[in-house]
């Protein structure tokens, strides 16, 4: 696909009053009123990670064990003094061991993440996820239905029917599924190699028909494809066709040449597709108090921060990025990182780069704004001026 195909259809998508595309500089989100929006975000923001014997009784003394009250006294007060704007992919990992960063089988569950109408109430931006087909790399009994079928087909309407916000201008648009097994996954299933092209239009295109049936105002985003083990390039051109937007994950070393070199991969795959990208899970971790073990990325939280940075800064001189979204909120036995510790506490080394990061790349993007005469971007949508961290 050529990059005018890809600009063309992802432009013409979206209806004016909601989040939409704009490529006349750079690639960037605009939001319902017109100014460029760099999305930065924040993902595995789940009330279930204060619901552990260790700090449940913290949730019930903080927020009275209401997760509206969370959300409206700590995470959207948090989220925005920090920095943050978006609320990403709000599943958390909840039992099992591992990270699906390796190639190794593990079977991780999840959490069904906010509810929609909650999250919709934040006054945030926000994602929703439709998750068409159940071939996570995290899944440790994938189910590799044929997306040509008419139960495909009759599935992916009744999520859209039954999800779709097509009114709501805070929503920015749709996930499908979250680290999707396009290879062959580890536990040994997999779609047949030789049919993987056609299964993957099917898959795109009928998911992306179910959502535009029900709302034609909101953006595509795609598979969140975790990137190590790399995306087919069958699978890249299905996606290039019908989704908006191409969303990947990526958790580099805190190293420079190593941040480089994701960067440089993810050049190639806007070539080949056309796309904008916008990295919707990244983050490093260390060890902790309740994670001690939790080893190969950073040395402390100080270190973290110096990642963030350097991430935000390699991906956003990127003229294809649209923003990135940090894993993640709160600490939990299984995940072992977070912003905040398991006693709902910020990492203060990490938290205050990362304040100072948002903060230096919401000017940057406001110049923009106030040039053509808008409010500049971050100062709206529940976001708060920055504030030292809590």
């Amino acid at each position: 696909m050529t990059t005018m195909t890809a600009i063309g259809r992802g432009l013409g998508m979206v209806a004016h009053g909601y989040f939409t595309l704009d490529a006349s500089v750079r690639w960037r989100f605009r939001t319902p009123d017109g100014d460029p929006f760099l999305s930065i975000g924040v993902v595995h923001a789940d009330d279930t990670n204060l619901r552990y014997p260790h700090n449940i009784g913290l949730f019930a003394e903080r927020y009275g064990s209401s997760r509206r009250r969370w959300l409206a006294e700590g995470l959207v007060p948090e989220l925005s003094a920090w920095g943050f704007n978006t609320l990403g992919w709000s599943s958390e990992y909840v039992s099992g061991s591992g990270l699906s960063a390796t190639h190794d089988a593990i079977d991780l569950g999840h959490s069904e993440g906010l509810p929609d109408e909650e999250a919709a109430d934040t006054g945030l931006p926000y994602t929703l996820s439709l998750r068409v087909a159940e071939i996570e790399h995290w899944n440790g009994h994938p189910a590799y239905r044929d997306p040509r079928s008419e139960a495909f087909a009759q599935w992916c309407d009744h999520l859209a029917r039954t999800r779709c916000r097509p009114q709501d201008p805070n929503l920015i648009g749709y996930f499908l599924v979250d680290a999707p097994a396009w290879a062959r996954h580890p536990a040994g299933a997999g779609y047949p190699p030789g049919e993987l092209g056609e299964i993957a239009e099917a898959y795109y295109r009928v998911s992306a028909e179910a959502i535009r049936r029900h709302d034609p105002n909101h953006l595509i985003l795609g598979d969140r494809y975790g990137t190590r083990a790399g995306i087919p390039e069958p699978v890249l051109d299905a996606a290039a066709a019908h989704v908006d937007v191409l969303s990947l994950q990526s958790f580099p070393a805190v190293d420079q040449a190593a941040i480089d070199s994701v960067a440089d991969r993810f050049d190639a795959w806007h070539e080949r597709t056309g796309l904008p990208i916008l990295l919707a899970d990244t983050g490093n971790w260390c060890p902790t108090a309740m994670s001690p073990a939790r080893s190969g990325s950073a040395r402390d939280q100080a270190e973290r921060g110096q990642g963030y940075r350097m991430i935000a800064d390699t991906f956003a001189a990127r003229p294809w990025c649209l923003g990135w979204h940090w894993c993640s909120w709160l600490e939990n036995p299984h995940r072992g990182f977070g912003l905040k510790d398991p006693w709902d506490e910020p990492y203060t080394d990490l938290v205050t780069i990362a304040q100072e990061t948002n903060r230096r790349w919401r000017d940057a993007v406001a110049p923009a704004a106030l040039a053509g005469g808008r409010r500049a971007a971050g100062t709206s949508y529940g976001c708060q001026p920055l504030s030292q961290s809590p």
